[in-house]
């Protein structure tokens, strides 16, 4: 039913999105046209690019675990720029609707039918990747809400939704436990899952196709099979940040030179906002060139403008974009490396770049800063 519901409501969106970068001109995204329909996440497509050629010392893992983590599924989790934008009435409303979820209840409080429709349309995907596939609106789409309750429906049986939400905790448990380190610092683990969906996942060609026009796109999809587009990537590789702690949304514009739409993470670490493109490095291996980037780096790597930015939703009519900026070009040495190695006790990272004489060599790059 959500799925029917999401491309009804943005058929027109879709089809201009999933032409994706390097598969054609993609025009602006479509903006929603009533408050009443439910809104859907901003969904563009990218085709990962290989631009760098392969080092002489081939790119490395990080060295072998010798401890094991113990990070712990975090049900209710929201960005500070999702916050922002849609306010914290709405935050405080999504919370109890995960509330009810893991309860196994069909209610939550719930101001307004308005808070309701945007609460159910823009949470879920980004903040609890599994429940799409497992609750949707309420059957009375016109009174969702009365006396300051909200209702929902479920698509399977509570008891199996309770099953599903269980095993969607272990494998985000998964990844976080066998990708990071306790003590990883919010750089070291936005690189380590980085890096991650560099070895585990792959980009899904078929649906970038801009004539496919998929209504089966989700951050749970990458999650639970490996495989998806920008719009998934860039949601699930910051909904993994925020379940290790660190702030991170999604980030969407058009590329200047064919205007092909592509979304990508934004994360705020150290006081400072950072691009970093999950989907380009599933493309081009190890490369450094999409890692905390700022806003000139994210325009140097494939064309972004920042004046076109659209962050959290593309609903800017209702939600306006914030101004937001990514200043800091403290990560600038790295952008034309490739990861060779990660030194967690001294705070090194180890890569490999061109030097003057068209050669590579390795490098280091401090980054006890941060």
């Amino acid at each position: 039913m959500r799925k029917q519901i999401a491309l009804l409501l943005c058929l027109a969106l879709l089809a201009a999105l999933t032409a994706g970068c390097g598969l054609g001109p993609s025009p602006a995204p479509t903006e929603a046209a009533e408050e009443s329909a439910a809104p859907s996440p901003t969904e563009e497509a990218a085709q990962p690019e290989e631009e760098s050629p392969a080092p002489t010392e081939e790119a490395a893992p990080q060295e072998p675990r010798e401890t094991e983590s113990h990070y712990v599924f975090q049900p209710k989790v929201c960005s500070s720029f999702q916050a922002e934008l849609f306010g914290q009435e709405m935050v405080d409303t999504w919370y109890n609707l995960v509330d009810a979820v893991m309860a196994g209840e069909t209610t939550f409080a719930c101001p307004d039918a308005f808070t309701y429709n945007w609460v159910m349309g823009q949470f879920p995907d980004k903040c609890f990747p599994v429940l799409p596939e497992l609750i949707d609106y309420c059957w009375d789409r016109e009174h969702p809400v009365k006396d300051g309750m909200a209702s929902f429906v479920y698509l399977v049986p509570p008891e199996e939704a309770a099953r599903r939400i269980a095993e969607f905790e272990r494998l985000v448990e998964d990844i976080l436990n066998s990708t990071l380190e306790d003590d990883y610092s919010d750089v070291e683990k936005a690189l380590a899952l980085y890096l991650y969906f560099a070895d585990h996942y792959v980009y899904d060609y078929e649906a970038a196709r801009p004539e496919a026009n998929p209504d089966y796109l989700s951050s749970y999809r990458v999650l639970s099979t490996g495989t998806g587009i920008c719009q998934e990537f860039s949601v699930a590789y910051a909904y993994l940040l925020l379940q290790a702690g660190v702030d991170a949304t999604n980030m969407s514009g058009h590329r200047s030179y064919d205007r092909a739409g592509h979304q990508w993470t934004y994360v705020k670490i150290n006081g400072h906002n950072y691009h970093i493109d999950p989907t380009y490095v599933i493309g081009d291996p190890y490369s450094l060139e999409y890692f905390m980037m700022d806003d000139a780096q994210r325009e140097a790597a494939d064309g972004y403008l920042r004046e076109e930015y659209v962050i959290c939703s593309n609903y800017a009519q209702d939600h306006p974009h914030p101004d937001y900026t990514a200043d800091d070009d403290s990560f600038r040495p790295i952008w034309t490396g490739r990861f060779l190695g990660m030194d967690h006790e001294n705070r090194i990272l180890r890569y490999s770049a061109f030097n003057g004489e068209n050669q590579w060599v390795e490098l280091c790059f401090d980054y006890s800063g941060w």
